[in-house]
């Protein structure tokens, strides 16, 4: 039972990753498109923190909680013994330096800014 708890937190955890990673190509196209909820306050605020949220835990050294969760619910081992789980992991984590993803992340975080100020939200 453990293993679709397991399995649940990592669909949850690549929910937040898509939630962040498309707001990046969401928010200007829909300033090019004319989509109003993509200038949404709620959303833009959303998006925003959800990204200095994970950039802020990297540069403290902080695991992500849904990671810890997981591996947790997993026995400690962090792995997925199903297809689908295994692939979803793959696409989630990586084995590269915390330098990089530090350097990512805070670039992200300065591209979101970036976006408040040439593709300002709507207020209302």
């Amino acid at each position: 039972m453990d293993s679709y708890a397991a399995d649940a937190v990592l669909v949850v955890h690549l929910a937040y990753v898509v939630f962040v990673a498309s707001g990046f190509v969401l928010i200007p196209l829909g300033a090019w498109r004319r989509w109003r909820w993509t200038r949404s306050l709620r959303y833009r605020v959303l998006h925003t923190a959800a990204i200095a949220y994970v950039a802020l835990e990297q540069a403290l050294g902080i695991t992500c909680p849904l990671t810890l969760w997981e591996y947790r619910l997993r026995g400690g081992s962090g792995h997925p013994a199903a297809l689908m789980p295994r692939l979803v992991h793959a696409l989630l984590f990586h084995e590269w330096r915390a330098a990089v993803f530090t350097g990512l992340y805070g670039g992200l975080v300065v591209l979101a800014f970036l976006y408040w100020w040439f593709l300002p939200p709507e207020r209302g």
